[in-house]
């Protein structure tokens, strides 16, 4: 061959070479190219990952991947589960578990498996999720609202419910009418939304009082009188019989009393107090969670340290923290970290437990405190409690936190309703749902 032959021919090789090296670069090693939205062979691979399931503690299933088609698709056989359980679209990303837990359901997938394109495989992942609780409180939350059951004293997540919710089933379709509903649908209210926590509030302020040595059965004048802040006037949530002390009051929910003692305190305590009780913080949970920024509101006056006090303030909080107060109460005084991922498949198909499951609950209050509190909370039937009414503009809702069995709690609850009729209503639900928890299935 003469040399102009072989200078012609190693210049084709080189150009080859040179091409599939181009090739190789935009096909594989380009992330940019690879993540656009618009990039159809990216549509492609997501419709063949073979996502891991979701199951709730009994493995019972919660998400799993189906053949459709051609293609794999995401299936949610359990609706009720779905503001927790969250969804996964191609075209509006992930939400709740499904978002939290990526990762893990996705599965790992290198650069050799890219090249030689193998199927993505991901783990299973199991919730603390008990699906007979979650259908007694879907069930029981036919309002707008969010009620949310901790396990004690670990502080897993065995129900969660947001009202209204959402078909994961038919997310793409439904998207349109979804995302622009006033309802908010897609709003994960139990971990999420915010609301004045009005006579809810109590709670903190009597473990307060206790340990400031307050008397709780000392004859108070006129302890079920109204208090008006600006043009809102509160009154006792119920009306059994005429409290005379600070644990009847707390009873029956009566402001009076509790706007006496924050008249005592300064902005310093009550900032304090929120901080302590973490109010002001965002709950540390595997899905997303909300808190209120930070707080700014001058409490110079007497009445401004009131409507702080009765939960008419700037702060708000979360059903979720809400929940965390009531565990604390039945946790002899300490707050269990909420969690709801119970344990993930490793590679070999062992289940192993989730980091965040391990937390330790952190001390808010002496254990002697907790049961007086424990003590000074309504009991009905099964379960000890504290219910009542919060207002936002024109708006009241209605609070509840609850504990079950009333001796010995293993469940703690926090229900709020919106716009409700009555500022026992969430009381009602929340003590229904411990009822049937506490009862052998």
């Amino acid at each position: 061959m003469s040399k102009s032959l072989q200078r012609t021919a190693a210049a084709f090789l080189l150009a080859f070479l040179l091409l599939a090296l181009a090739l190789g670069r935009w096909s594989i090693a380009s992330s940019d190219l690879i993540v656009r939205d618009d990039n159809p062979r990216r549509v492609f691979e997501e419709q063949l990952i073979q996502r891991g399931s979701i199951f709730d503690r009994n493995d019972q299933v919660l998400a799993e991947t189906v053949p459709q088609s051609d293609t794999l698709v995401r299936r949610y056989p359990f609706v009720a589960a779905a503001s927790l359980v969250g969804y996964v679209s191609i075209n509006y990303g992930a939400a709740g578990v499904e978002e939290a837990l990526d990762r893990v359901l996705r599965g790992p997938r290198d650069f050799l498996d890219q090249l030689l394109h193998q199927r993505q495989s991901g783990q299973d992942v199991r919730t603390t999720l008990d699906s007979r609780a979650q259908q007694i409180l879907s069930n029981r939350l036919t309002q707008p609202g969010a009620a949310i059951v901790l396990s004690l004293p670990d502080g897993a997540i065995t129900a969660l419910a947001s009202h209204p919710s959402f078909d994961p089933n038919t997310l793409d379709q439904d998207w349109k009418t979804l995302s622009t509903d006033p309802a908010a649908p897609l709003l994960n209210r139990a971990t999420q939304g915010l609301y004045q926590p009005g006579a809810i509030f109590q709670t903190v302020l009597l473990a307060d009082a206790i340990e400031r040595g307050v008397m709780l059965t000392e004859t108070l004048a006129q302890p079920d009188r109204p208090v008006t802040l600006d043009r809102l006037t509160l009154n006792c949530a119920r009306n059994d019989a005429s409290p005379a002390t600070l644990i009847d009051a707390y009873a029956q929910a009566c402001p009076a009393p509790f706007a006496d003692l924050a008249a005592q305190l300064t902005s310093g305590d009550l900032f304090a107090l929120t901080q302590k009780w973490k109010l002001d913080q965002p709950p540390s949970l595997e899905i997303r969670t909300s808190a209120a920024p930070t707080l700014t509101t001058d409490l110079s006056t007497t009445l401004a340290l009131q409507a702080y006090a009765l939960g008419q303030g700037e702060l708000t909080i979360s059903p979720l923290r809400m929940a965390q107060v009531a565990a604390t109460i039945g946790n002899n005084g300490f707050m269990p970290a909420a969690f709801v991922v119970k344990d993930v498949q490793s590679p070999d198909g062992q289940w192993q437990p989730y980091a965040n499951s391990a937390e330790t609950p952190a001390p808010i209050i002496d254990p002697t405190v907790a049961r007086a509190i424990l003590q000074a909370m309504r009991v009905q039937g099964s379960s000890a409690g504290h219910g009542g009414a919060a207002f936002s503009g024109e708006r009241r809702h209605s609070w509840f936190i609850g504990l079950a069995p009333a001796d010995q709690p293993r469940y703690a609850i926090a229900v709020l309703l919106e716009d409700a009729a009555n500022a026992t209503d969430a009381e009602d639900i929340g003590r229904g749902v411990l009822e049937e928890l506490i009862v052998a299935p």
